[in-house]
């Protein structure tokens, strides 16, 4: 567990508990441990997606709190029975369970259906017989016996409340009373007398006031009333004990049932938890897999964007994190190396435990053990140093690391001699690689970064750091060696020149500072590659542009020249029927004239290409690319996409099959933006539908679908507003299996939120 707690684990838990409703939930969350099977781990993942989907979708799963189901059958075990108070919460987890069965049936929470509804028979039967919900006690009918005693109590009470307000009225009247009002003592109904009259009341005696003013007398006329109410009362607790005995004796039957639906539910109630949390950060399911290499796109740790939505912070800075065997992290102080290191630990135990993680994309493998060694653990009390407590780490690692192990170690080595310490972590790495063992180590140690470069699976990384600004920017780059800058910390916190002078000159005939300096001017080296790749990138997709236009412009010429040699070919042909008939040929002549006619016009376009079955082709007035299917009369069947076009073959000219390779691998290659971008506005359509009927707006839609993918739209904004939320589940519902919609969502808040639906179709050919 220290492990869990030095990669902030527990703080993970704390958020976590504010994201369930039921407080024997929140306890059980604190108590969470990570994962480390890899099938349960996908079962976990696939609950939590289960929910996601859901909520993404617009269902509302609005959870109320429930008490603990254990604590209360333990509660009514130690008196053989339960008290009304605790049946109405165990009608609770009826009324939430029954809401929730519809939307839970055939998912991976599919049992705790079962198990609800091999004890749903006992809220009809049982509690809603015998419970009056909103009075929160047993009702009447309960059993005949229950209203016999009841009615009687009702006749006492109104004989009693008669004979109380005459004798109030009579001895205020008379001025005994201090006010002009009954009460009760100890359950017996009395009379306010004040202490100077009290003998001229009779009856018995309950005591004074505290101020000693008041006598509570209870009239000797009411006694015999008040003793048969009282006997009535106890009639009416035994019989409401004999009925909540038979009730408990239902629900102790099925106790086992109830323990595991409670157990059931928790698992629901935290994965229900884990969506909440996973929405705060926009966080993504990741792909798991048994073993591997680690790979995380656009990484940043959760805390980082929970606390800077709670405290409006600069916006922390994402990293893409990659590691394959080993990797070393260097760089300067205060330039987020532990951070880093963290983030990956913590990303592996999220991913692992159903957690969506704060990622754009991940790949991560199931680990059976994580490890990690950040921060001091010196215990004064047990005399124990820095550096000795390193090394007990280091061997609980070295006996338990294995080919499913990842391993965290923040600059370690360190509480010893800098040379002897180094060597020993650079053997510790070696063996740990050597074993399959994945392995994130930080450092600011020259001499471990040059053995790292002999440790065969260990890959360098840095943080980089702005010389310019003299600023960390807190972002990883790969396949280079960091400085850990030391002289520009200290000069940047106030140390004075001349001490950095002196240090320099220590420093100046060291074999380090010559490396410094070459590392330096390979940073150089690298930073004027990018620049000049970034340069060439921008180049190619401007030709890219230009060689689009020009193509379009072919395409329209030969469209006008094809057009002008049909004209032509019709010209000749009405002349060939003009001479047939002027001259008056036979059928024999005018077949050879005909003939020779059609070897022309065949002779003219023996460049022009038959469409056959499985030709690309480019379909005239969409500039659309689709794949022919099938061929009939003059229709053709083209699959553009998902979608299913019969055109005329006159609509259609034949594109290579290079060509449209060539296209597609120029738009889909290392030259193109990564998919992360935004969509351009170009790439994206609007429809407004507020005020518009349901079967209005679905006819809108459908046209606006087919039209955006002739067109080449990849997002389509579909305003639906608020409202009762009918045309919104109409319009989620017609597009759920609709051939050309990839998927859907709702717009981010501050382009609509749940007001607007966003739309991706499949891309065409």
């Amino acid at each position: 567990m220290k492990f869990f707690v030095k990669l902030e684990w527990s703080k993970l838990l704390d958020y976590l508990s504010e994201n369930v409703v039921s407080d024997f939930v929140k306890q059980e969350v604190k108590q969470l441990l990570p994962n480390f099977d890899f099938e349960k781990a996908c079962i976990l993942q696939a609950q939590t997606s289960y929910l996601w989907n859901l909520i993404e979708k617009g269902e509302r799963l609005d959870l109320v709190p429930l008490k603990s189901l254990k604590f209360l059958f333990l509660k009514a075990q130690k008196r053989s029975v339960f008290l009304p108070l605790e049946l109405i919460q165990i009608k609770q987890w009826f009324t939430v369970l029954k809401r929730l069965s519809s939307i839970l049936n055939n998912s991976p929470f599919s049992r705790l259906v079962e198990v609800y509804q091999g004890v749903m028979e006992l809220e009809q039967q049982v509690l809603d017989r015998v419970l009056d919900y909103e009075r929160k006690e047993i009702k009447d009918k309960a059993s005949y016996q229950l209203y016999v005693i009841r009615k009687k109590i009702r006749e006492a009470l109104d004989l009693l409340y008669g004979k109380l307000d005459k004798l109030r009225e009579h001895f205020f009247k008379k001025g005994y009373l201090q006010e002009n009002l009954y009460t009760q003592k100890e359950g017996r109904y009395v009379l306010p007398v004040k202490v100077e009259f009290k003998n001229k009341v009779k009856g018995i005696f309950h005591g004074l006031s505290s101020s000693g003013a008041t006598a509570f007398i209870e009239p000797v006329s009411i006694i015999g009333l008040s003793n048969e109410l009282e006997t009535l009362r106890h009639q009416e607790q035994r019989e409401e004990l004999k009925i909540l005995k038979e009730v408990s004796q239902e629900l102790f039957l099925k106790k086992d049932l109830f323990f595991e639906l409670e157990n059931l539910y928790l698992e629901f109630e935290v994965a229900w938890g884990k969506v909440n949390l996973g929405r705060a950060y926009r966080g993504i399911f990741p792909d798991l897999k048994p073993q591997g290499s680690l790979k995380v796109w656009q990484g940043i740790h959760p805390f980082l964007l929970l606390n800077q939505a709670k405290e409006k912070q600069v916006k922390a800075i994402r990293n893409d994190f990659f590691l394959e065997k080993g990797l070393l992290i260097t760089g300067p102080n205060l330039g987020g190396k532990t951070v880093s290191l963290k983030t990956i630990g913590l990303i592996c135990l999220m991913a692992q435990t159903g957690f969506l993680i704060p990622a754009e994309r991940a790949e991560i493998p199931v680990f059976d053990k994580v490890f990690a060694d950040i921060g001091d653990d010196q215990d004064i009390f047990q005399g124990e140093s820095s550096f000795s407590s390193h090394l007990r780490g280091l061997k609980e690692i070295l006996d338990q690391a294995d080919s499913q192990t990842l391993v965290l170690l923040d600059e370690p080595g360190r509480g010893t001699d800098p040379e002897k310490g180094m060597a020993l972590i650079a053997a510790v790495l070696e063996e740990l690689l050597n074993r399959g063992v994945k392995v994130v180590v930080t450092t600011h140690s020259q001499f471990l970064k040059t053995l790292g470069l002999k440790i065969e699976g260990l890959k360098v990384a840095t943080m980089e750091y702005n010389l310019q600004t003299k600023e960390p920017t807190y972002r990883l780059v790969y396949d280079v060696y960091g400085d850990s800058l030391a002289f520009e910390l200290a000069k940047k916190i106030g140390i004075p020149e001349r001490i950095l002078d002196r240090a320099f000159e220590y420093l100046q005939n060291k074999e380090y500072w010559e490396w410094y300096k070459l590392w330096e001017k390979e940073f150089d080296r690298v930073k004027k590659l990018r620049e000049s790749l970034e340069y060439k990138e921008k180049e190619l997709e401007q030709r890219e542009l230009q060689l689009n236009h020009k193509k379009e412009e072919l395409e329209k010429h030969y469209a006008k020249q094809l057009e002008l040699k049909f004209k032509e070919w019709e010209r000749d042909f009405k002349k060939l029927i003009g001479k047939l008939s002027e001259k008056g040929i036979g059928k024999k002549g005018g077949a050879k004239e005909f003939e020779k006619f059609v070897a022309k016009v065949l002779k003219e376009s023996h460049q022009e290409e038959t469409i056959q079955e499985g030709d690309y082709v480019l379909i005239k007035g969409f500039n659309q690319k689709g794949k022919v299917i099938k061929i009939r009369d003059n229709l053709a069947e083209v699959l553009c996409g998902a979608l299913r076009l019969e055109i005329p073959l006159e609509r259609l000219s034949k594109v290579s099959l290079e060509t449209h390779k060539l296209k597609s691998d120029y738009s889909q290659g290392f030259l193109s933006r990564p998919s992360t971008s935004p969509t351009s506005k170009e790439n994206r359509r609007s429809v407004n539908l507020l005020g518009l009927t349901v079967d209005e707006a679905l006819e809108a839609v459908e046209k606006e679908l087919n039209r955006s993918f002739l067109e080449g739209v990849v997002e389509v904004y579909l305003v639906h507003g608020h409202g009762s939320g009918r045309l919104r589940e109409a319009i989620q519902k017609h597009l759920k299996d609709h051939p050309l919609v990839k998927e859907f969502r709702f717009a981010e808040q501050s382009k609509g939120g749940t007001g607007v639906t966003v739309v991706f179709l499949e891309k065409n050919y």
